[in-house]
């Protein structure tokens, strides 16, 4: 589940920046970052994946807003981390869900993305609720909600939700009990590991590719 989360997330390139930061701007942001996405990655010919999923990453990164995202996926231990703990956590959580998922955006390079026009207003408009449908031959169309904020200008995803099910969620269930185990920095060490046990996985996959 998570794995379709967050490659579907970075193909819409989550509601989006936008100067005037207006509701319905963000929705048209999303639309016309979709369709730039998934340009990038239909340039992908079987040698050159690696190259064209950093190209999708780095276009879509800057629009996610991976401190606020790592606050609520804690919940409320997150007051009680360091500014130093909060950062090292912010970055290793960001690393794990490039590194753990980009490898497998290339299988939604042919999907088809509908961004709704009708976002959910919250906070006088400094939440926004981007609703998104992606659809791919043979599989069942996934419903995909963005919850945005408006900061500095312009809205950044913070939470993704597949199906009503929340990324933030699924990962502060998660957290929560290394936390309470281990302790901040025993949970920045687990993020390290799981990181570096993915690199591993995917250098592999690459050497035994036909």
């Amino acid at each position: 589940m998570k794995t379709t989360f967050y490659t579907a997330a970075l193909i819409t390139l989550a509601a989006a920046g936008t100067a005037q930061a207006t509701p319905q701007q963000a929705v048209s942001q999303v639309r016309e970052n979709a369709a730039q996405v998934l340009a990038i990655l239909k340039k992908a010919n079987g040698s050159n994946d690696a190259a064209v999923r950093k190209e999708a990453e780095n276009y879509a990164l800057p629009y996610f807003d991976f401190q606020r995202m790592t606050a609520q996926a804690v919940g409320q231990p997150w007051t009680q981390a360091t500014p130093a703990q909060k950062q090292e956590l912010s970055k290793e959580f960001q690393t794990l869900l490039i590194r753990t998922y980009s490898g497998t955006m290339l299988k939604f390079k042919n999907a088809a993305v509908d961004v709704k026009g009708n976002p959910i207003i919250n906070r006088g408009g400094k939440e926004v609720i981007v609703r998104v449908e992606v659809s791919q031959a043979g599989s069942k169309p996934v419903n995909m909600d963005f919850t945005t904020y408006q900061s500095g200008g312009k809205y950044r995803v913070y939470n993704v939700a597949i199906e009503g099910a929340s990324l933030v969620t699924v990962y502060r269930n998660q957290f929560g009990e290394t936390i309470k185990n281990k302790g901040f920095d025993g949970l920045i060490q687990e993020l390290k590991t799981k990181t570096a046990a993915n690199n591993e996985l995917q250098n592999l996959r690459r050497h035994i590719a036909p």
